[in-house]
């Protein structure tokens, strides 16, 4: 075979795989689609926390903290806190599941609080139960470090700590009046202190200086990132619902590399996300 026959036997096959992928791609889409355009039928009935877990992970901040009990170490490790001792847990919560709510809302669907559990009991009616089994709030110290290119050098900037919150959350999903069908799921995020700085080199010496500043997290923050968690987790669980449908329509054997869907309702598109941009599902 001439060199030529091969280039072209190469770009066949190269086109070929690329029109598979855009098939495979495209049925995916359109089922994503069939499913938005279908919506959620299903009423949601939401199960709230009562409380939240509050973990301060600084205890190499206190001395002594080895001697003590696990009652009293909690309660120093919270009272030390810089934002721990002030969250409120009902404003806490109540900001994450207006975010978590509204966010579903956009979503078309149905969603009711659990006062409502006792009706839905006696009626026989069906619907997806989300409980909120256990919310956790981090604190701790994220050691910052950035690699800046000056010219052919590379110059690491390092030493410096910035208070960082990890938000945590357990939700189970389950029908209910229907045994044996639930699911448990973990999601995260995270926020910390917002750095603004420049890489600055002395004329003459040609010394470096890394000159910064640090807007430390307010507690307003503190609450107004719950309500960005609680939809970004109301996003996760409408995605996972889609890729479900997903996978359950794709025809038997299918043989391409599945992508992970996500819809904004705002702007009404659908495209692939990584998938570690989901929910975690945890073994029963």
């Amino acid at each position: 075979m001439t060199c030529e026959k091969l280039i072209r036997t190469f770009y066949c096959l190269v086109l070929s795989l690329l029109l598979l992928s855009l098939a495979s791609c495209t049925l995916e889409q359109k089922l994503a689609q069939t499913f938005v355009d279908n919506g959620i039928k299903e009423d949601f009935l939401l199960m709230e926390p009562g409380y939240v877990f509050k973990y301060n992970l600084k205890t190499y901040e206190i001395p002594g903290l080895d001697t003590m009990n696990e009652y009293l170490k909690d309660s120093v490790l919270i009272s030390k806190s810089l934002f721990l001792k002030d969250v409120s847990d009902s404003l806490f919560l109540f900001s994450f599941t207006s975010g978590f709510q509204n966010q579903l809302k956009a979503y078309g669907i149905s969603i009711y609080p659990e006062n409502y559990l006792d009706t839905f009991m006696a009626s026989g009616r069906k619907a997806l139960v989300i409980n909120l089994a256990q919310f956790s709030l981090e604190e701790y110290v994220h050691p910052y470090s950035s690699d800046e290119a000056v010219n052919d050098e590379i110059v690491t900037i390092g030493n410096i700590d910035l208070n960082a919150l990890n938000y945590n959350v357990w939700l189970e999903l389950s029908l209910m009046n229907t045994e044996g069908s639930r699911k448990v799921f973990f999601a995260s995020d995270f926020l910390m202190d917002n750095l603004e700085g420049v890489l600055m080199q002395y004329l003459f010496s040609g010394d470096m200086h890394y000159d910064y500043s640090i807007d430390t997290i307010s507690i307003s923050q503190v609450y107004n990132f719950s309500t960005k968690f609680g939809k970004e987790v109301a996003g996760y669980l409408y995605d996972y619902f889609l890729n479900t449908y997903i996978g359950n329509e794709l025809p038997p054997g299918y043989q391409f590399e599945r992508y992970y869907y996500h819809y904004d309702p705002e702007k009404r598109r659908i495209y692939p996300v990584d998938p570690a941009e989901s929910l975690i599902e945890l073994p029963k």
